[in-house]
């Protein structure tokens, strides 16, 4: 998770899927957290375990809605990349590991955007800070807990809107 106050580099498509869940905790679930305390509440039996968990699942709830608040108000969002030929955040990295000879694509976000869902590569991993920045053509080398690896940057796009 990001640290407190960090701008957070969201792409478009993840900064719209986070707005979409905290509309659907705010409106729907928390909706469902109220009736069920407010039964638990009116239950006969005085059953303090119900009450109890639909207390821990408030709790819950409320901490993931301020955690999702937090992190679109600190969201940048990474649309357009200025330098098409120079990798940035929220692009596709087509490379070529030498040792290995086959090429890949990578996705590369920020951790915060990984952590909820997206794959690719974080930013935050040595692989995302070693290749951020350089163009299509560079040699990158890398260690990876397997050892040293060496990729070449084949080609530089933008993900796909699809690509969630």
């Amino acid at each position: 998770m990001a640290e407190r106050g960090r701008r957070i580099q969201l792409t478009k498509q993840g900064y719209r899927k986070l707005q979409r869940e905290l509309h659907v905790l705010t409106s729907v679930e928390n909706t469902k957290v109220a009736e069920m305390l407010a039964e638990a509440r009116e239950d006969d039996q005085g059953e303090e375990a119900v009450f109890f968990d639909a207390m821990v699942s408030k709790e819950r709830l409320d901490e993931r809605i301020s955690h999702l608040q937090d992190v679109l108000a600190r969201a940048v969002i990474v649309d357009v990349n200025e330098d098409p030929h120079t990798i940035s955040p929220g692009n596709r990295v087509t490379v070529y590991d030498t040792v290995e000879q086959e090429e890949f694509p990578l996705d590369l976000f920020d951790t915060e955007e990984i952590t909820h869902g997206r794959r690719g590569v974080s930013l935050d991993s040595p692989v995302g800070r070693a290749l951020l920045g350089k163009k299509k053509g560079d040699r990158v080398k890398v260690q990876v807990p397997n050892g040293l690896v060496t990729f070449k940057v084949l080609k530089i796009e933008a993900i796909p809107d699809d690509a969630i």
